[in-house]
């Protein structure tokens, strides 16, 4: 069972080696083995030679296993994008949507602000008022490029909370709103002036007309996502009752590793598509050696990322024709030939060269978004008596 027959090859979400690997959570010196016993089946691409997978059999095969295993093993699974862990109110992705609060996001993002989706997820009527003097300063000493500016702005403030002092919700509430308009602040460059985040950017940043509702609608979609990597890391630090400004570090720090979300590599690629670059030769280099085609296929949306498809959409409706097709034209292509989809930073890289902003701007908007998340945990985190501590299995050489 080396190889499988896939009809109707279009319509089949096909996947490299390594990201069939993370779905079952294996090697791929594994999964080249669950090949040659018949347990996978796989094709190979007649443009690369690469192996190529069906999605919906590699996930059918992982939840088969899974139900046999025993509890260690469906803990180990469960690390990557498995069983949940923890319990939460923030944020579902159910039917293929994610939903804040038991709100539709997609639905919400067409007409709320950052800063009604963040009372919404800190579970709030308005935000608290907070004075932020001097925020642009003290985070002046790391150049231009805005994460390490913010960065050493949460370092600089940490001493707002004295070392191990436990924080009324009033007072959580309140870091986390001086937290969420300083790294606004520093995104933008000069003070907000009292108008919503967006319309900051959008003024500070130019672009054509449209571009601050898609910026607006950006900031929404990427609120939160349930326990990623980085909402993950930031609650394990909140369980341990350490400040606002640690946990929202801990998260900014997972969130720069170019796992969670490398824009650099989707701007590359949506770069290369806009100069003229044949999509066909774009997409088979992508997924060259069984690789990931950056910016596409989340796994947990198998028929599309819905956020990518909403910032897609509005894209098209104020971007150039000419720029617009070269993008419908490689999504196309990366269909056709593997099945992929678009994901969200795939759109937020779109949005950022279709509308003519700084090249970090879709990193600038994605963390200034997702502090908003990311303090919705540490609030909840904070409310929590338990202390997240795994185990982990000894497996000696």
């Amino acid at each position: 069972m080396e190889s499988h027959t896939f009809r109707e090859k279009s319509r089949i979400p096909l996947i490299g080696s390594d990201e069939a690997a993370q779905l079952l959570g294996i090697s791929l010196r594994t999964l080249y083995s669950y090949v040659s016993r018949g347990r996978i089946g796989r094709v190979i691409d007649p443009i690369t030679g690469k192996s190529q997978y069906n999605r919906r059999e590699v996930e059918e095969y992982a939840r088969k296993r899974d139900r046999g295993r025993s509890a260690g093993n469906a803990a180990r699974a469960s690390l990557s994008f498995g069983l949940p862990v923890l319990d939460s109110q923030i944020c579902a992705i159910k039917a293929g949507r994610p939903w804040f609060r038991g709100q539709d996001a997609i639905a919400l993002s067409e007409t709320a602000t950052l800063e009604q989706t963040a009372a919404l997820l800190w579970n709030v009527d308005s935000l608290p008022e907070t004075g932020i003097a001097g925020v642009v300063d003290s985070a002046g000493t790391c150049g231009e490029r805005f994460l390490p500016r913010f960065h050493q702005w949460l370092l600089a403030n940490m001493d707002q909370v004295y070392a191990r002092e436990v924080l009324s919700r009033n007072q959580q509430l309140l870091h986390a709103s001086r937290i969420l308009r300083a790294g606004a602040t520093i995104a933008v460059g000069n003070d907000l002036r009292d108008v919503p985040i967006h319309e900051a950017m959008a003024r500070a940043w130019g672009g054509p007309a449209g571009a601050a509702n898609i910026i607006r609608r950006a900031l929404v979609l990427h609120a939160d996502h349930e326990l990623n990597p980085s909402s993950f890391a930031l609650r394990c630090v909140a369980s341990t009752m350490a400040s606002p400004y640690a946990s929202t570090l801990a998260g900014c720090c997972a969130a720069s590793g170019v796992r969670h979300a490398n824009f650099s590599a989707v701007m590359a690629l949506i770069g290369a598509t806009l100069q003229g670059a044949d999509p066909a030769a774009l997409v088979a280099s992508g997924v060259t050696g069984g690789r990931a085609l950056p910016g596409f296929n989340h796994p947990l949306y198998p028929k599309g990322d819905p956020r990518a498809t909403a910032l897609l959409d509005d894209l098209r409706a104020i971007a150039s024709n000419r720029d617009m097709a070269c993008i419908d034209g490689l999504l196309q292509t990366a269909h056709a030939t593997y099945g992929l989809l678009p994901k969200n930073d795939f759109a937020l890289a779109a949005a950022t060269q279709l509308l003519q902003l700084p090249t970090d701007a879709c990193e600038r908007i994605f963390v200034v978004s997702r502090i908003v998340g990311w303090n919705a945990h540490a609030l909840e985190q904070y409310s929590s008596p338990l202390l997240i501590r795994p185990r982990a299995r000894y497996v000696p050489d």
